[in-house]
């Protein structure tokens, strides 16, 4: 009985080895196509790694550049919204001005031909008396 059990498990083993070598060499084929993948893989990314890399670096030199553009037009539109307001200040100060101004100047005008006037009147009816 003992050599019936012990011949089961030889032709057991057998048939082990005999399964387990050809999985065996086609786990290990499998793992060589595998590693011969990833280092094609590797070689083929490295460079377009690399590129991308070099893209973002100049995507964001660019972006940077577009910051300081678009701080300069901050800048540009404060100042001038600063000098329209500046201007609003001068128009109403010559308003003001002007108006004062044009009244003071149209009262003295009147007062000036009022007086020329009475002046004039005054020489015509003076001269005509002595010329007569």
């Amino acid at each position: 009985m003992d050599k019936i059990i012990a011949a089961i498990l030889m032709l057991g083993l057998i048939l082990m080895v005999i399964f387990w070598i050809p999985t065996i060499l086609q786990i290990r084929k499998t793992a060589k196509s595998l590693e011969d993948f990833l280092k094609t893989t590797r070689e083929t990314l490295h460079p377009l790694l690399l590129e991308l890399k070099e893209g973002i670096n100049r995507m964001n030199k660019t972006t940077e550049g577009i910051e300081e553009s678009v701080k300069n037009v901050q800048r540009l539109t404060k100042s001038v919204g600063e000098i329209g307001t500046m201007i609003d200040s001068v128009n109403s100060l010559i308003r003001q001005t002007g108006i004062a101004f044009t009244v003071k100047a149209a009262s003295t005008a009147v007062g000036i031909k009022t007086a020329l006037s009475v002046l004039a009147k005054g020489l015509l009816t003076k001269g005509g008396e002595k010329h007569e």
